[in-house]
């Protein structure tokens, strides 16, 4: 007859961590329940036993969690449960001294083990499982599924790492709609704006810059303010006195016609 199935309590602040300790330990056919770490775990564990229903096996509790006290919860369970067992974990920093082991062991914790992190999850991961297998007695270390939900989480954090690069946020040179007020002709739709990479020093250019020109735009609103823009814009040609201008010279050929001349046409 098979042994009954393992009951395992999930307890992370970190949901990735708690999932990946799920997909593990549900690959040695643990049943898993993810708690969340802002409860008061002792009170709920004393309603299921109330209850009278099945009490965890194991608690994976993160020692890390900001609202509860690991080492209190330990104590007690020792005391109200001695058959529970209970496994601290941390990834903010992932080495467990043996210092801290003793200390956790000796509050009333089984094991004190490191989290995971991607560049040693392999080993980390199977060390882990394999401590907490050996506590409750498992028959076997079943690898192949281990290795399996191994390589499915690598390929998964791979392809979360690829798809969110890091990028640089940059100010967006036009408005929401595309078009510059009052430059329906010259304005460019932003749909097809590719990202350009980071420079280390960008020289502000103003005949590029948005703000400059749509406050010169405000500004050309009004009419002395077009006839201003248009006489600054557009300088008038230089003034001439009519004296200046050269008069027509008549002379007159040897049959008596009169030539008319004015800046070198003859009429």
């Amino acid at each position: 007859m098979d042994a009954p199935q393992k009951l395992a309590f999930v307890v992370q602040s970190n949901r990735l961590q708690g999932l990946m300790w799920q997909a593990l330990l549900k690959s040695q056919k643990l049943a898993v329940i993810l708690e969340p770490a802002k409860g008061d775990l002792a009170d709920c564990i004393s309603q299921i036993a109330s209850a009278g229903l099945t009490l965890p096996d194991v608690i994976v509790l993160d020692a890390e969690a900001a609202e509860l006290n690991p080492y209190e919860f330990c104590r007690w369970c020792r005391a109200t449960f001695p058959k529970m067992q209970v496994f601290l974990t941390r990834c903010r920093q992932l080495h467990v001294s043996d210092t801290e082991r003793r200390w956790a062991k000796q509050q009333g914790a089984t094991d004190f083990l490191s989290g995971f992190d991607r560049d040693t999850l392999m080993s980390s991961a199977t060390e882990n499982v394999k401590r907490i297998l050996t506590n409750l007695d498992y028959p076997f270390l079943n690898e192949k599924a281990l290795l399996t939900v191994l390589l499915n989480i690598r390929r998964q954090l791979s392809t979360t790492q690829s798809a969110s690069p890091m990028q640089v946020k940059r100010p967006d040179p036009t408005p929401k709609e595309g078009i510059l007020p009052g430059l329906s002709l010259a304005a460019r739709p932003s749909a097809s704006v590719e990202p350009q990479p980071a420079a280390e020093a960008v020289t502000p250019d103003p005949l590029n810059d948005i703000d400059w020109v749509t406050s010169g735009l405000r500004a050309l609103g009004s009419g002395k303010a077009r006839k201003a823009a248009k006489e600054s814009f557009t300088p008038p040609p230089p003034a001439v006195k009519s004296s200046a201008l050269p008069k027509p010279a008549d002379k007159k050929l040897a049959d008596g016609t009169t030539v008319r001349r004015y800046r070198g046409v003859v009429y």
